[in-house]
């Protein structure tokens, strides 16, 4: 009997120890984000609110996608248009639109893809 507790005892230290250090090493979606943006190398200016310009991107999706329930193909075409439009060349925007979803609007992620 004292070699089972001693056993429960351990068990549960165990799953505290590894519950507590968990967090300390997950990153965050604005910490994903900044970091996924950084090592596609889009030009935005030093100053800029990375997390800030995804959380804007799944916004213009979202309201897209709200406008054009039915196909959402032109949804996820005029977001790209308008990142193309702001100095962003095709795979850079198609980059940056999925990296914002993933971040965060996931319910999203079946329109862009992987």
């Amino acid at each position: 009997m004292n070699h089972r507790r001693t056993v429960v005892t351990a068990i549960v230290a165990t799953g505290i120890a590894l519950g507590m250090a968990a967090p300390a090493q997950a990153q965050t979606a604005d910490q994903w984000f900044t970091d996924t943006v950084g090592k596609m190398n889009i030009p935005f200016a030093p100053d800029t609110d990375l997390p800030q310009v995804g959380k804007q991107v799944c916004e213009m999706l979202t309201t897209s996608l709200s406008s054009n329930s039915v196909n959402p193909v032109p949804a996820v075409r005029g977001v790209l248009t308008t990142l193309t439009s702001r100095g962003l060349d095709r795979a850079q925007a198609g980059g940056l639109l999925k990296a914002s979803v993933q971040a965060y609007c996931p319910q999203h992620a079946r329109f862009v893809g992987r």
